[in-house]
């Protein structure tokens, strides 16, 4: 896992107070940082013009215009004045070497954006706009450094952003850059080291994005061992009974012993799913929502409320009022809503009104709000980056890819993170292991994005 931050100015500072590292140290290592990148995308007898802005990200890119000056042909365009001490030094020294300076856009095989960085605080003028859509309509390779103009630091956007194949951000994520609605944007996210390594450089924070090597697949390492071992999920059925169904298998595919289907009897089953008119006594987890539509309250309140059993609630529970008794019932709860569930859960627990673009615009507030709020819940907030969180910390899974957008993928979601309960897992760590193995199916498989569906996941596990 790696630490995001909000701003990362306190974390410069800091290497100046404990390491004696300046602003100019660390300027020299983000140069090269950006250096590298661009010189990997540049082949021989091919440009890579820098857009340098008139602050320290400007500073940046002049610095890695020099250093490849002489090795590559570089070019550096500086559309505003520089204001900075930093800036107007990295320019004199671009300058004394003889790296060439234009002053408007030519054609060239990678762009740089060094216009503003991470501190931006404001919207984008006209005339800045005009540029950045130029930028992004030529046919080069775009690489922005720190993060794409445009995106501020309040996590607002302006109406044009730099549109990035790759971006080098200095020293440590920024959470801007895990927004859902700039994933479009940032391309690949590299990290710089400036100077010291992250585990010098970073401190904790509440916000953490979840990485590939902190997969643990529930392996069974024990010879002596039966079905039981591995623990008996029940997933409450509803009139649409395929989606229980999906629940059942992303719960049997990874790992759980046994999957009972609870409610009338289905007209279709998978011959490893079992079936019960109630919840089995011997049940370690209940999954529930998922295709139940307008259901009979009191048989539910019955099932999901006379045993102490954890709760992983999905789908239509989100928009019914008992979602109150569930919650104020203190039972340890993972809720796993998209956008448009979580405005209804946001209505009927908080008496709050947020549609999904406002939610979408402030996911990381919302979500940390709501965690910090419901303690006992583990909140898992869909979406192209989703999140989840607890008690005020969160988790971002950023691996999800559009190949997952189908009816019936939460479904199987909600059942692994099930089954992961059901083999011991803590809630939380059921939450984000369940949803990284998810977003790596996605991954893993290799057929077209649009044809994914929600079998494939369950089948796809295997190969984790």
């Amino acid at each position: 896992m790696r630490y995001i931050y909000e701003k990362t100015d306190f974390l410069d500072a800091r290497c100046y107070d404990a390491f004696a590292l300046c602003s100019e140290i660390l300027m020299e290592h983000a140069g090269l940082a950006l250096a590298k990148a661009v010189q990997k995308r540049l082949p021989w007898n091919k440009k890579a013009l820098f857009i340098c802005g008139s602050g320290h990200n400007g500073a940046d890119g002049i610095v890695a215009a020099r250093l490849l000056h002489g090795t590559c042909d570089v070019a550096i365009l500086c559309p505003f004045e520089l204001k900075t001490p930093l800036a107007r030094l990295q320019y004199e020294r671009a300058q004394k070497l003889g790296v060439p300076v234009v002053s408007e856009l030519i054609d060239a095989d990678v762009y740089v954006d060094a216009l503003f960085g991470a501190g931006l605080n404001r919207p984008l003028d006209i005339p800045t706009c005009q540029l950045l859509e130029t930028i992004n309509a030529q046919k080069g390779y775009k690489i922005a450094c720190d993060i794409p103009s445009g995106i501020q630091s309040n996590l607002a956007l302006s109406d044009t952003l730099f549109r990035a194949d790759e971006t080098v951000t200095m020293g440590a994520l920024k959470l801007a850059l895990l927004h859902d609605n700039v994933k479009d944007v940032v391309g690949k996210i590299k990290v710089a080291t400036l100077g010291i390594a992250h585990t010098f450089y970073d401190v904790p924070s509440p916000y953490v994005l979840i990485q590939k090597k902190d997969l643990k697949l529930p392996f069974r390492r024990s010879k002596n061992s039966n079905k039981g071992t591995f623990g008996h999920v029940a997933v409450l059925q509803g009139p649409k009974e395929g989606a229980a169904r999906l629940a059942g298998m992303g719960a049997f595919h990874f790992g759980a012993g046994l999957v009972t289907l609870v409610g009338e009897k289905p007209k279709r089953l998978p011959v490893y799913l079992m079936h019960d008119a109630s919840i089995p006594h011997n049940a370690n987890v209940v999954v529930a929502g998922m295709g139940l539509l307008d259901f009979d309250t009191s048989a539910i309140k019955q099932r999901l409320l006379d045993n102490d059993l954890p709760l992983v609630i999905d789908a239509s529970l989100c928009y019914h009022p008992f979602i109150k008794e569930i919650v104020a019932s203190c039972k340890p709860v993972v809720l796993t809503p998209h956008p448009k569930e979580f405005s209804a859960l946001l209505k009927l627990l908080c008496d709050e009104e947020a549609d999904v673009e406002k939610i979408q615009s402030n996911r990381f507030a919302y979500a940390k709000t709501f965690s910090e709020r419901f303690k006992h819940i583990v909140l898992v907030l869909k979406g192209a980056n989703t999140i989840i969180a607890y008690q005020g910390e969160l988790f971002i899974n950023a691996y999800g890819r559009p190949s997952l957008a189908k009816g019936g993928s939460g479904d199987v979601l909600a059942g692994m993170i099930g089954a992961l309960i059901a083999q011991g897992y803590a809630l939380k760590e059921a939450a984000i292991q369940a949803s990284l193995a998810h977003a790596l199916v996605s991954r893993k498989l290799t057929c077209n994005n649009f044809a994914l569906t929600p079998v494939d996941i369950c089948k796809g596990l295997k190969w984790l």
